[in-house]
């Protein structure tokens, strides 16, 4: 008898480890409205025994609108996959009528002139609730539909206290894509029997994993640059709603606790006003209170910092509110062995649950204070700018419309005020000229944010950082920028805001022509001009020496290094087609063309010059899988195909031995280990006319295989004391970094490698230690060198800045008709680097004319 009772408990508890757990479980055990179903009725199983997928969790939300008149659910952006990225707002009815007042009245709050007539007293506080931006973190989204039904069916005064005072924004799932690859490995290697085994397949999600979103990026660092749908579409909801909290629910490893803000003491961002911080911490407070009544563990003040303004917890405390950071322990699968015994999802979703509430709770006693906050953020802002020593960022680039519509596109998603110039100016010996160039005045109430955007730092209070320790866009793009230092300046030269940011107009000057069509390369959208000729068969050449022609309107036009040349009477096609093909590539990339009706020149190289080279379409082949870096990888796909519409073939490097090769003339290499690639095939190939495009680490891997000559920096060896206190180990190493900077090196503009660039000196993101030396046997392959004292912003631990100066940022290599070129750093870094993105574009369209 005893057996048979030991026997059922042992399947009891089975069952329960592979089981969910019951609503009561998650949420208050009050009453609820039965008209609007819980999600385990919605589902038809427990919440915790499946991963929900995006589908299911966005019809849910669609299902509480539906249902309640506390709630209404709205569609703000797509992802890649065509996801939809949705709010729900919960409010009471009474706010719902009149919800876009309470927004519009809200927003008082951040403008100076009208803020001080707010009576915050009688205002609601405005809580958003953010999940899920990591699709490999689980509890996360799972938990948006329980806080979601709690606060829409739950009947008791509490909640009804949170809806009159508070517009609760629900965002279930930041990374749509990336959720639901990750909720179909689990749930696809789910055993019946339950295994909390760590070795186990369902918690070994394949390459390139399903943290990220569909190009392989982490969504967690695009607040900033907004680059990605995801990130635009939720930066510019932010802006629209500016909430007083904003959460950023997260995973971290299995073996810890759980964490909630602040951070780690003195790693705020400096622009971040002690204030935050301050109220950040009584916020903490309510969470401690939570976990203390269940006796949960938890920390806080710890392991993360505060200081990227790129992340979903620091991007609000650079807008007048409050950004919390929640990390739960994750269990990845449905249960997970861990030093503090079995970890359960039910259990993970259930303390996310628990921190939406105490933050809902602490919102509440605090309302007065935040609101309060709000309105002296955004009006010290401008107190503060009025003291600086200069009025305005001038920015813009003269040969490329491209770049300056990106930089313009962030300062717009971002709400920052800037207008157009209406006279020429020279600001630090840069040219700005009217419809080219743009001012950025600091008196606004974005005044911090503009800084954080544009501002060069090469002091720190802390040598220790989470992520990157700069990120000066000006830098990033390469535009020439200044400051306006006079007032009497500014007002002469301010032109209208800008309202609305258009993509460039594309033209075609000039009639249709028997002879050639011109453009140059400086424009960030020429390479996508160029390959769309290309893949409707016209040929093309580009100029490897200036010239000055007359076009076909007969204006004397100069055409710099790097000018492409579409001949007419080599083509296959038409003069009418060739003509409408040229004129829907201007026009689709931004790109002025002139149409020439002489091959004779004023000056410099004639248009049938043997200086014109002949290009070849690139056929590209992009080698990733296990040990490859997927940021890069992903960073490569997203340009080729989200940039210049190219195809690009993707292959796992244990597929490459197997591969036709001959279908292609570029590979292109990451950083990683390529040991699954037979050096001698590859070799073979490049020897016969193929070229490499290697980011990154990769050249290690070439060199080691004699595919490139490259001698590397060697680390500088360091003299330890004999003792230091044991407590500072972590710190003391983790100082010796290269965190991620901005150094600034030459560019041989005459190099096809510097084709479409003017200046000569490049700001480059450079982040760890890897660095090769310039080639002492041949001055013609070291195109960009870094100066002797490189660093331009960001930290860098002393003993390593000499293993930046004076390196090589690029390298030549030939094997017999192929080269090997060598990005020693990433020139695609997050999608926002524009200012490297012709380094890599000119590996790819010119890298076989290259030579030695």
């Amino acid at each position: 008898m005893k057996k048979i009772i030991l026997f059922s408990a042992l399947i009891f508890i089975v069952l329960r480890l592979n089981a969910g757990e019951e609503i009561t479980y998650y949420l208050p055990s009050i009453e609820y409205d039965e008209n609007i179903p819980s999600p385990e009725s919605f589902l038809g199983y427990k919440v915790g025994e499946w991963h929900i997928h995006h589908a299911q969790l966005v019809h849910y939300m669609q299902l509480i609108a539906e249902k309640s008149g506390r709630a209404e659910v709205y569609e703000y952006a797509r992802s890649y996959q065509q996801r939809p990225l949705v709010n729900l707002i919960i409010t009471s009815e009474e706010n719902h009528r009149n919800l876009e007042a309470i927004r519009e009245n809200h927003l008082k709050l951040a403008d100076p002139e009208s803020a001080h007539d707010l009576d915050v007293e009688n205002m609601p506080l405005i809580v958003r609730l953010g999940y899920g931006v990591h699709g490999n973190e689980p509890s996360s989204h799972n938990a948006s539909k329980l806080v979601a039904y709690y606060l829409a069916a739950g009947m008791c005064p509490d909640i009804e206290q949170y809806l009159d005072d508070m517009v609760i924004i629900i965002d279930p799932s930041l990374n749509p894509d990336g959720q639901d690859r990750f909720a179909s490995w689990v749930n696809r290697h789910k055993s019946m029997t339950p295994n909390s085994d760590p070795a186990d397949r369902e918690f070994s999600d394949v390459w390139p994993g399903s943290r990220t979103n569909h190009y392989w990026f982490d969504l967690n660092r695009d607040w900033l640059p907004v680059q990605h749908p995801e990130g635009k579409g939720r930066v510019e909801e932010y802006q629209r709603w500016l909430p007083n909290i904003s959460t950023d629910h997260h995973e971290f490893g299995s073996q810890n606790t759980f964490f909630f803000s602040p951070g780690i003491p003195g790693r705020e961002n400096p622009r971040t006003p002690e204030r935050t911080v301050e109220l950040t911490m009584e916020l903490a407070g309510f969470h401690a209170e939570a976990f203390d009544e269940i006796g949960e563990m938890y920390m806080t003040r710890e392991m993360f910092d505060d200081f990227y303004y790129g992340y979903g917890s620091t991007y609000p405390d650079a807008h007048g509110g409050l950004g919390i950071l929640f990390e739960q322990a994750s269990s990845r699968g449905h249960v997970r062995e861990t030093v503090h015994g079995d970890l359960t999802f039910a259990s993970t979703i259930r303390n996310q649950v628990l921190t939406s509430l105490s933050t809902l709770e602490g919102g509440l006693e605090m309302r007065d204070k935040l609101l309060d906050h709000m309105r002296w953020f955004f009006t010290s802002a401008v107190e503060e700018a009025r003291q600086e020593d200069f009025n305005a960022y001038i920015f813009g680039d003269r040969y490329d419309q491209g770049r300056n519509y990106h930089f313009k596109e962030i300062l717009k998603t971002h709400d920052i005020e800037f207008y157009g110039i209406n006279e020429s100016v020279e600001v630090g010996g840069d040219e700005y000229s009217p419809g080219k160039a743009w001012v950025v005045p600091l008196e606004q109430p974005q005044y911090r944010y503009i800084q954080s955007l544009f501002e060069k730092r090469l002091e720190f209070e802390d040598s220790l950082f989470y992520d990157a320790s700069t990120w000066s866009m000006p830098l990033a793009f390469n535009l020439p920028h200044g400051k306006i230092t006079s007032q009497r300046q500014l007002s002469a030269i301010k032109g209208e805001q800008v309202e609305e940011n258009l993509f460039p107009e594309g033209e075609l000057v000039g009639e249709k022509t028997n002879t050639a069509y011109l453009f140059e390369w400086d424009e960030f959208y020429a390479p996508k001009a160029l390959y769309f000729l290309q893949k409707h068969g016209i040929r093309a050449k580009v100029a490897t020496e200036p010239l000055s022609i007359n076009n076909t309107e007969n204006e004397l036009v100069d055409f710099n290094y790097g000018t492409i040349s579409v001949p007419v009477q080599t083509q296959e096609l038409c003069e009418d087609e060739i003509y409408e093909l040229v004129r829907e590539a201007a026009e689709m990339s931004g790109v002025t063309v002139h149409s020439v009706g002489t091959s004779l020149a004023r000056e410099g190289i004639h248009i049938g010059s043997g200086s014109f080279a002949p290009l070849e379409k690139p056929e590209v082949l992009l080698v990733t899988g296990p040990g490859t870096s997927s940021g890069e990888a992903g960073q490569v796909w997203h340009h080729l195909d989200q940039r210049y519409r190219m195809p690009v073939t993707k292959i796992e490097q244990d597929d490459f031995n197997n591969t036709d090769l001959e279908r292609y003339n570029t590979i292109i290499m990451v950083s990683g280990n390529y040991r699954d690639v037979e050096p001698e095939l590859l070799e073979r190939w490049v020897r016969r006319g193929g070229k490499i495009v290697a980011i990154g680490t990769s050249s290690r891997w070439l060199e080691q295989n004699g595919l490139a000559d490259i001698e590397f920096v060697s680390a500088p060896s360091i003299e330890e004391p004999e003792r230091l206190p044991y407590k500072i180990r972590s710190e003391h190493r983790g100082a010796r970094r290269i965190p991620g900077s901005i150094f600034e090196a030459e560019l041989d503009i005459t190099h096809p490698i510097g084709y479409g660039y003017r200046n000569e000196k490049l700001p480059l993101y450079v982040s760890g230690t890897f660095a090769a030396k310039p080639d002492k046997n041949n001055p013609f392959v070291n195109p960009l060198i870094f100066t002797d004292d490189a660093l331009m912003s960001g930290y860098v631990w002393d003993p390593y800045l000499d293993i930046v100066n004076n390196s090589a940022a690029v390298l030549i290599n030939s094997r017999g008709r192929g080269n090997v070129i060598s990005l020693i750093h990433n020139p695609n870094f997050r999608a926002y680097w524009f200012g490297n993105s012709k380094l890599f574009a000119n590996s790819i369209f010119f890298g076989g004319m290259m030579r030695r």
